[in-house]
């Protein structure tokens, strides 16, 4: 089940742990982002059982995901692609971006989005990045 998620789940240590893996962050990394960047943000969850097994973290505006990670239990069950399609729900026609590296390009080339080279982010540097589109056209 897909809901939205505010100030209060993000302190909670399921989310703040998924929030970790997206973005491989240290606690005051953490903190920053829960911080500054989230609350500018809309943040859905997916639940299984109670229990926050997914997170994605999107600019309305910009239609940019910029957080997305599913608990390690729970990969392979289509939890990341009901959080992009539930982004998708949120920004109807729109398209939606996102910048990732090899670790998750493929997911992101498995539901249809359009993938090219993109410049070195100094957060992760080091690590190839892409940029990734999924026109509001496209189907999940």
């Amino acid at each position: 089940m897909i809901t939205i998620l505010d100030g209060t789940d993000f302190r909670h240590r399921d989310f703040r742990e998924l929030l970790r893996l997206a973005g491989d962050f240290d606690d005051d990394a953490l903190d920053r982002v829960i911080a500054t960047e989230l609350p500018g943000m809309s943040v859905l969850g997916h639940r299984t059982d109670g229990t926050l097994t997914g997170a994605a973290a999107f600019e309305p505006d910009s239609g940019s995901l910029e957080y997305i990670a599913v608990a390690s239990a729970a990969q392979g069950r289509g939890t990341g692609t009901a959080l992009v399609r539930a982004v998708r729900e949120q920004l109807p026609g729109r398209d939606v971006s996102a910048r990732t590296d090899d670790d998750a390009v493929d997911f992101y080339r498995r539901l249809g989005f359009t993938v090219t080279a993109a410049p070195e982010d100094p957060r992760w540097p080091g690590r190839r990045r892409y940029h990734c589109v999924l026109p509001g056209t496209a189907r999940l």
